[in-house]
């Protein structure tokens, strides 16, 4: 589990969609579990959604409710890629017993041969 120092240092780069699905991951379960680290997560997402809406002049009025739609869709992008590894793993799995019982195959064609 990672320490509330390495989650601070992970705050910025979650808002800019820069963690890999493992630190994501790990950045989520620790600010689900941590009130003093998701307060500095709402900190930092309240002033940097609120200072991109400044510049860009358009927004959303609800920024405490877009960090919710924010972690919800995080959340989904950690089951998306964790269901991708399930899946390659069995794909994997497919391609290597349909190998293994085409060689069978062949070698009881070469003993009967």
């Amino acid at each position: 589990m990672a320490t509330c120092r390495e989650i601070e240092k992970m705050v910025m780069p979650y808002i800019n969609h820069q963690l890999d699905e493992t630190q994501l991951e790990q950045f989520l379960k620790h600010v689900k579990n941590c009130p003093a680290c998701r307060e500095e997560l709402e900190i930092y997402y309240t002033v940097s959604v609120g200072l991109w809406q400044l510049d860009s002049g358009n927004g959303v009025y609800d920024i405490a409710g877009s960090l919710e739609e924010s972690m919800e869709n995080a959340w989904l992008t950690v089951r998306t890629a964790r269901l991708r590894k399930v899946i390659c793993y069995a794909a994997n799995t497919l391609n290597v017993a349909s190998v293994l019982i085409m060689l069978f195959m062949q070698i009881r064609i070469w003993i009967q041969g």
